[in-house]
């Protein structure tokens, strides 16, 4: 995958738009479903998408809010198609007919960009994302060297069966295999929730005192996961990864909360998504999956981070 000549198609596309708007006699509009407006990381990858479309022109983006329920959101996007939306980008919630609105979308005629989170048993136009399992399997080296090699760990799961879930375990969980030190001993979910991730942390401390590592699949636990500890005083050294670059855990790992976070670029992921999708509808060739690159963050380097965070 070459980011680079992608986005150079892109660009090049979206030179035909004012004549296919003109053309169609109507301007372009643009729908997106995204699983929570509770979620960090989904607002920051609106906010690209809308960065963008002001960028373009373009005036019309209806945005809806699944509240992280698969029936809401099916029937959301069913009204956006009745609506008249010439493009989709849509992030699924969870797995359960995931895949219904791409197919929804398909016999419309209606470009479908799928953006973090992907359905299943269905293929999208177009799919944008972190290249999730080699910043997972990064992590995973950061979490060994930190740790010298030998840690108990408690891994705070997302939601299983989600895309996201499963590439991050991917990368993660394979990569810390290697070292025969590193054990994890629990693993619960917490559908990406800081309440759960403080929840589940605390019974793990409670099962596994010397419990010495938690990592969690998302900032959201992890952050949840460093309010247990707390509040339980453990008196040994836990260590605390995330993964995602939110601003709460940005400054949990200036303020020595947290030891470190991947950063993905969701703002970014929203432009190139709103882009990827308008040169679709131009009919121009795009990358199938455009796989953006995260970033180690840690204390030595997070200013940098929260200062370009929207």
């Amino acid at each position: 995958m070459n980011v680079f000549s992608s986005r150079v198609r892109v660009f090049l596309a979206l030179l035909l738009l004012p004549a296919l708007a003109s053309a169609e006699g109507k301007p372009l509009k643009v729908g997106m479903s995204i699983p929570s407006l509770q979620w960090e990381f989904y607002l920051m990858v609106r906010d690209g998408v809308l960065e963008q479309a002001a960028k373009d022109g373009i005036k019309e983006v209806l945005v809806v809010d699944a509240q992280a329920d698969a029936a809401r959101q099916v029937s959301q996007i069913q009204d956006l198609l009745s609506k008249g939306i010439d493009v989709l980008l849509y992030t699924a919630t969870g797995s359960a007919a995931s895949a219904v609105p791409v197919r929804l979308a398909k016999q419309q005629g209606v470009p479908v960009v799928c953006v973090d989170n992907f359905p299943k048993n269905v293929e999208c136009d177009a799919y944008v994302s972190t290249d999730n399992t080699a910043a997972a399997a990064e992590l995973a080296r950061q979490v060994v060297k930190l740790t010298g090699g030998k840690a108990q760990i408690g891994l705070l799961q997302g939601t299983l069966g989600d895309t996201t879930e499963k590439t991050r375990a991917d990368g993660f969980d394979v990569e810390l295999a290697k070292t025969p030190g590193m054990v994890i001993i629990d693993r619960k979910p917490t559908d990406w929730l800081q309440d759960n991730g403080f929840k589940v942390a605390q019974d793990m401390l409670q099962k596994h005192p010397r419990i010495d590592v938690f990592v969690g699949r998302s900032d959201a636990p992890a952050l949840g996961a460093a309010q247990a500890v707390r509040v339980a005083n453990v008196q040994h050294k836990v260590w605390i990864f995330g993964y995602d670059g939110l601003r709460p855990a940005l400054e949990a790992v200036r303020d020595g909360k947290m030891d470190m976070t991947i950063t993905q670029q969701a703002v970014e992921m929203g432009r190139i998504a709103l882009r990827t999708a308008l040169a679709l509808k131009a009919g121009a060739p795009v990358e199938k999956h455009q796989a953006l690159p995260a970033f180690v963050t840690t204390r030595e380097n997070v200013e940098t981070f929260i200062a370009r965070h929207p």
